[in-house]
């Protein structure tokens, strides 16, 4: 589930149409006190951190991971870069010593410099960034497949968007097959959650279908999206 502020985030993103402007600037105005307090407690953590680095580096992390978050959703895009990259160092050498507790805080931030740098069409920069996350979501679902598998089948999806923004039909054709393959493997257990993402998956399979490979025939994506619905 997505929470507000990342939706709003979102779409300062992209170009916002004049209605959403008043909601806006009502939640920008919100987002500056919010602004203020994570940064005085992101003061507070870093003092604190240097007596006592393994009880409060990771709410260092977090706090700057949270004014990234502030930082997009305000279209502070190279001070959100800035935010999430530091956060991501802080969580790599915390996931050294402990990776069964801060390996998905790294993938989660390099999820969020992914959505920087593709909002930005910083597409390969975006492309390693998922890719890496991929990896370590592939990982974790080793061990623990019903937290994690949605992940992988969302970066498979997120991948599928850069390569196809970037002509790279064979390879957002594979990633969207895997990731179609992992949402119907979920949709079985919990239909209401994930049919959504199965159906989705099949609109973005036609439209990479219809583009430069019209043998293969957009429609039938379509045909089987309709067909995997209740």
């Amino acid at each position: 589930m997505f929470s507000r502020l990342f939706i709003l985030t979102l779409l300062v993103l992209v170009d916002l149409s004049v209605d959403a402007a008043p909601v806006l600037n009502s939640d920008q105005n919100r987002m500056e006190e919010t602004r203020k307090e994570h940064e005085e407690a992101l003061k507070t953590y870093r003092e604190l951190a240097q007596k006592e680095p393994e009880t409060y580096l990771p709410e260092v992390a977090q706090t700057l991971n949270d004014l990234g978050i502030v930082d997009s959703a305000q279209n502070r895009a190279e001070e959100a870069r800035k935010a999430f990259a530091e956060a991501l160092k802080i969580y790599r050498e915390l996931a050294r010593k402990k990776p069964g507790t801060y390996l998905p805080y790294v993938a989660t931030t390099l999820n969020n410099l992914g959505t920087i740098d593709s909002a930005q069409n910083r597409m390969e920069a975006a492309r390693k960034e998922y890719e890496e996350t991929l990896k370590i979501y592939r990982l974790l679902a080793q061990k623990n497949p019903e937290n994690y598998l949605p992940e992988v089948a969302q970066m498979l999806n997120n991948l599928g968007l850069i390569d196809s923004a970037q002509d790279r039909m064979a390879k957002a054709r594979k990633e969207y097959e895997e990731g179609l393959k992992t949402y119907r493997k979920l949709a079985q257990k919990y239909p209401e959650s994930y049919l959504p993402d199965v159906a989705q998956t099949h609109n973005d399979l036609g439209i990479v279908d219809i583009r430069p490979e019209p043998a293969r025939g957009g429609p039938e994506g379509f045909r089987r999206g309709i067909e995997d619905l209740p």
